[in-house]
């Protein structure tokens, strides 16, 4: 009689993961140390590093693709946690920096910390992903806006600042955390959800004509000039209206770039792998969303007397929930599937970055105290 030996896998898997979890640990306590022991060595110098290894990362990610070199794409992923580890590192040095100085916060209270913090927890979901799929085509697109995020946060205030006292409270572990949470997720979703649209047409052997070329190459030069016009200028109306001009030029952008890119659906993975990797993502993210929401309604009504007052950055992020509710509807009743779910995500991750970007920068309200 043959005897069957079962691998007791869970428990190696354990294992591994409480090993790696311990190097982790120690790299970046004992870089922390260094750091504050030295005196030389700013979180803000951090960062910057974690900028330019995101930069390598991206360029490693982009080789890749386009000479199908898996080694380089190798190397790409370890930079890409290189880059993960370097930012926890700025992270918890930031936050002991701000001790030392008796103003003691979270990372994550104005925009330039943000900016640091939202790429960080996106990079650590996108590292989960991969390893999960066993996929580095989405690192191609994903990581050049990542290096690009944390490279150009830099051209914001990144001085520690005591809080403002509306801030000075234990709600702000909790409602910030979970928003850029929802943030990150719906990001990872909107990626495979353009991913998706790409693949989708290359499937269906969808006639790129040469309008779609057109109107690529119009519609790109229109968003860089509105974009720069709009993230340079002043706080004013005509600024605001530059902004609308962009995020319009911005739609039809990825509108013909799902027909003009579609030669690389070759190299995407399945449309109903793309598709899990986003209705997962969004399944995540929506009820921390949601959360998140309540969160700083309760918050509200604790610093300012009431749980919601149409603040500009309310109003964006239920209409963010709206669309976001739409998709996951949508999916679950089964009439939204493939393009029309996909074309929500990205919609709604536009309204994301206006909840995000357009609200904190243009949008005087309530909430304006995360532009400082």
């Amino acid at each position: 009689m043959e005897t069957v030996v079962f691998e007791n896998r869970s428990k190696n898997n354990y294992l591994q993961a409480v090993l790696f979890s311990t190097l982790i640990l120690v790299f970046v306590g004992g870089s922390v140390a260094l750091a504050i022991l030295s005196g030389k060595v700013s979180n803000v110098l951090v960062f910057q590093i974690s900028g330019f290894i995101y930069g390598l990362s991206a360029l490693m990610y982009i080789f890749q693709f386009f000479f199908k070199n898996e080694n380089v794409g190798k190397v790409g992923t370890l930079f890409a946690f290189l880059g993960w580890l370097t930012q926890t590192v700025g992270l918890f040095l930031r936050g002991l920096e701000s001790y030392y100085m008796g103003i003691f916060h979270p990372p994550w209270t104005n925009l330039y910390e943000s900016l640091m913090f939202f790429p960080w927890l996106a990079v650590g979901l996108y590292l989960y992903i991969e390893r999960e799929y066993k996929t580095k085509v989405i690192g191609t697109f994903f990581m050049p806006i990542v290096a690009f995020l944390v490279i150009w946060g830099h051209k914001f205030n990144t001085d520690i600042n005591p809080l403002v006292p509306a801030l000075r409270s234990y709600w702000l572990y909790l409602h910030v955390l979970a928003s850029f949470v929802g943030y990150a997720g719906f990001t990872v979703s909107f990626g495979a959800s353009f991913a998706y649209l790409i693949k989708h047409n290359f499937n269906k052997e969808v006639e790129v004509k040469s309008v779609y070329y057109l109107g690529f190459v119009f519609f790109l030069v229109l968003s860089g000039i509105f974009g720069y016009l709009t993230l340079t200028g002043a706080k004013d109306i005509k600024t605001m209206m530059f902004g609308v001009i962009f995020i319009l030029s911005l739609l039809g952008l990825l509108y013909f770039a799902v027909y003009v890119l579609k030669p690389i659906g070759k190299v995407l993975p399945s449309e109903n792998i793309l598709s899990e990797i986003a209705f997962k993502a969004v399944a995540i993210s929506f009820p921390i969303w949601t959360a998140s929401i309540m969160l700083g309604g309760a918050w509200a009504n604790e610093a300012w007397g009431s749980y919601w007052s149409w603040d500009p950055k309310e109003t964006w992020a239920l209409i963010v929930w709206l669309f976001f509710a739409a998709y996951i509807h949508g999916r679950t009743i089964g009439k939204w599937k493939g393009t029309t779910s996909s074309w929500i995500v990205v919609a709604g991750f536009i309204m994301l970055l206006i909840c995000y970007f357009g609200v904190n920068l243009y949008f005087p309200g309530l909430h304006s105290y995360a532009t400082e």
